[in-house]
């Protein structure tokens, strides 16, 4: 759970309850906290993601960014789907929803993939 990051995570409880409160009102029977756990989840991916990046410590890598990415893109293509389903028509939803899904699915397999220079890799072992 380390590192922290509690201002990214203020952030993304605010993102999250503010998609929640757009989603509420159309909301019925157990959908009503089935959603809510649901953007509970969703949003303690996006800050486990977003606070392992630690852009401002130059502790980055191109694994860290794909996931952090990865998972901002599958919040995006996760609400596009709840408001098109419980709110309102989103215009060119399926596309939206493919492409932001599709392109999160490839950043969260890329943050697996370690890549270091045969330098590197020797100093480690």
């Amino acid at each position: 759970m380390k590192p922290i990051n509690a201002s990214a995570g203020l952030v993304i409880t605010a993102l999250s309850s503010l998609s929640y409160l757009l989603l509420y009102p159309y909301l019925s029977g157990p959908f009503t906290y089935l959603v809510a756990v649901y953007v509970a989840l969703i949003g303690f991916m996006g800050w486990r993601a977003v606070a392992g990046l630690q852009l401002a410590n130059d502790l980055w890598t191109w694994t860290k960014l794909s996931a952090c990415l990865g998972s901002v893109l599958f919040i995006v293509s996760d609400l596009t789907i709840a408001v098109n389903k419980f709110c309102f028509p989103v215009p060119y939803s399926r596309a939206i929803i493919m492409a932001t899904y599709y392109a999160a699915q490839m950043l969260i397999a890329l943050s697996v993939v370690e890549c270091q220079d045969a330098e590197v890799a020797k100093k480690r072992t």
